[in-house]
């Protein structure tokens, strides 16, 4: 499984191998947004897969800042290549669990028992490429179809006294440990979707696009959801800006009869960027 420098050098030969005269736009900005982080896990004492929310019963922040970078290249007048990232890096500590849980690592178990101090420490980048082709214009209208992969990496830390045992181990654990990090990294999720825009006026501009995407294999169910809609004014013929309102998705679920880390990961919030073309 590859790991993000791996993952950020394709995306990197992807836009470098192409050869078609165009132009360039690099977008920047962030989401002021509202996070809810959820993950399933084993409960020991009710003996049943229960969920774990990050805000309410560990504490991150709820409310946040996230940065967003954007590179995309227009070439042949209705097609483009596009690349995005966006991250999320909290840490807490809740003096006090009152949900225990269990979660499995490389053959270790680690049990986080209700009443202990726990220092939570989760890192979430999720990076989008992808190819659109503009299948309609108008002197007012501009409709893409897109079609890409994104890719999740998760970093979970979880600093305090944890139990650990070997997996499938019954009794109740003897060891003790100070902390655990479980890396894990999704595949990548392919999807679909549409992006459009409208111009009000030669300097306002309408946007909106939506992509979405869900896939069941086996044991492991994955999807993902975006949705945003807002509008662009244009300083120059190079350099605008933008504000939208903007809905994320994405869950990754890998189902055990004693194990699970199965991650939803949901933001929603107002967007500002800064674009400019060359």
């Amino acid at each position: 499984m590859m790991n993000k420098s791996h993952w950020m050098a394709c995306f990197a030969v992807v836009f470098s191998c192409s050869s078609f005269a165009g132009e360039w736009e690099i977008e920047v900005g962030g989401f002021f947004s509202r996070t809810d982080t959820k993950l399933n896990a084993y409960d020991p004492y009710l003996d049943k897969i229960r969920t774990i929310d990050f805000e309410s019963d560990l504490d991150l922040k709820e409310f946040t800042a996230l940065p967003y970078v954007e590179l995309e290249y227009y070439f042949n007048q209705k097609h483009s290549l596009y690349a995005d990232w966006r991250s999320l890096h909290r840490e807490a500590t809740r003096t006090t669990v009152t949900k225990p849980f269990e979660i499995t690592n490389d053959g270790v178990t680690y049990v986080v028992q209700a009443g202990s101090k726990l220092t939570t420490d989760l890192d979430i980048d999720i990076a989008r490429v992808g190819y659109g082709y503009q299948f309609y214009t108008s002197e007012k209208w501009a409709v893409d179809v897109l079609a890409g992969l994104h890719v999740m990496w998760l970093s979970l830390g979880l600093e305090g006294k944890l139990g650990a045992k070997a997996s499938g181990v019954d009794e109740f654990p003897v060891m003790f440990v100070d902390d655990a990090v479980i890396n894990d990294v999704t595949a990548p999720l392919p999807d679909i979707g549409i992006r459009a825009e409208y111009a009000l006026t030669p300097d306002w501009i309408i946007k909106s696009h939506a992509q979405v995407f869900y896939l069941s294999v086996d044991d492991i169910d994955g999807y993902l959801l975006e949705m945003d809609i807002g509008a662009k004014y244009l300083f120059t013929d190079q350099f605008s800006m933008a504000g939208s309102f903007n809905y994320y998705e994405v869950g990754v679920d890998y189902e055990s009869d004693r194990s699970s880390l199965d991650v939803t990961y949901r933001f929603y919030g107002p967007m500002l960027t800064l674009a400019y073309q060359f």
